[in-house]
């Protein structure tokens, strides 16, 4: 449990629940101004209503309580700074759980929900085009002859080369079909502790093929920057460096900029690599069709059991093992490299 004050003590005036409201999610918990609180997220509000309440007002949830002490006593580390960081993530609470170490929270690690572009990055100015549609995407709308989602939001073609969204320009609403990567993951998922692969993501609910998980983000960065960065990470067998060469298709192309979730980054930074991952990333465009600065938007590739971990291809152009080899692998897979490729 969490025995020392929080970053929210400001907001930690007591919530008397009312018959009217529901707790939906326990997030975390700790002692402030004396007194052992809960902090509680309510059905139907946004993040931003959440509240610190104390036990007793909590009588009413007696099995989401215990769940709650459950999952934080069985872990062997700390991970009241993990919570407190991860309280910051936009969409569905994120759980955590480590019955393997005392490893908590990373050090100097910031969690984000956009993009950090350095200074040197330029802002791209090549609008998409923009439809009139004012409740949605008609199926007449030039935005949906192009676009690569079905009625579900899912992808509806995994061999897709790109995904165009609507943009800022576009009349239709947020809740348009064509518009779920800006919108947001909406996936449930657990910060999980593994013996050799160290920290991974796990679903907690069924995810069909084609779902929209996470977005990688991170620092924006030049290549060169990300050459001066990557030669101490891989000397250290750790790396987060993605480049962004989705659509840089030619045999001498290489990516002008690369994206860093080493200090500054969200719960794709955890993926584990798998030699046959469950999911895949692709080049999205939202605001602007600057090739050089897509979106890195990554989706299922086939259906995922609740408890099933997610995983990606750290090295997908490394099929023959072509590369640095910097990390064993221990996907376990039929098709498993032995070893991870940079």
């Amino acid at each position: 449990m969490f025995n020392g004050s929080s970053g929210d003590a400001n907001n930690s005036t007591a919530h008397t629940i009312q018959p009217s409201y529901k707790v939906e999610a326990i997030l975390n918990d700790g002692m402030i101004d004396g007194v052992h609180r809960f902090k509680v997220k309510w059905e139907g509000f946004s993040h931003e209503q959440d509240t610190w309440v104390e036990e007793h007002e909590l009588e009413a949830y007696p099995d989401m309580l215990s769940i709650y002490k459950k999952a934080r006593e069985e872990n062997t580390a700390d991970v009241s700074k993990f919570y407190r960081l991860l309280y910051e993530a936009d969409g569905p609470p994120i759980s955590v759980v480590n019955k393997v170490d005392d490893v908590g929270c990373p050090e100097n690690f910031t969690y984000i929900n956009n993009n950090i572009y350095s200074d040197e990055i330029p802002r791209p100015c090549t609008p998409l085009f923009w439809c009139e549609c004012t409740n949605g995407c008609r199926s007449n709308c030039e935005c949906t002859k192009v676009s690569n989602y079905d009625k579900y939001g899912l992808l509806k073609d995994p061999e897709c080369d790109r995904i165009v969204e609507c943009g800022p320009l576009c009349k239709c609403a947020d809740k348009c079909v064509n518009r779920i990567v800006q919108r947001g993951s909406k996936a449930e998922l657990e910060l999980r502790r593994y013996e050799h692969k160290g920290w991974g993501v796990v679903t907690k609910r069924p995810l069909p093929r084609g779902a929209f998980v996470a977005e990688y983000l991170g620092e924006v960065i030049s290549t060169d920057e990300a050459e001066r960065r990557g030669k101490n990470e891989v000397t250290a067998n750790l790396t987060y460096l993605y480049d962004l060469d989705k659509e840089c298709t030619g045999a001498g192309d290489i990516s002008d900029f690369c994206v860093d979730a080493k200090t500054h980054g969200n719960i794709s930074r955890f993926f584990n690599h798998s030699c046959e991952p469950n999911m895949q990333t692709y080049a999205v465009y939202t605001e602007h069709r600057d090739p050089r600065l897509h979106r890195l938007a990554i989706f299922t590739n086939c259906d995922i059991e609740a408890g099933e971990e997610l995983t990606i291809d750290y090295s997908p152009g490394s099929k023959n093992g072509e590369g640095l080899q910097v990390n064993k692998c221990y996907c376990g897979t039929s098709k498993c490299r032995k070893f991870m490729f940079y």
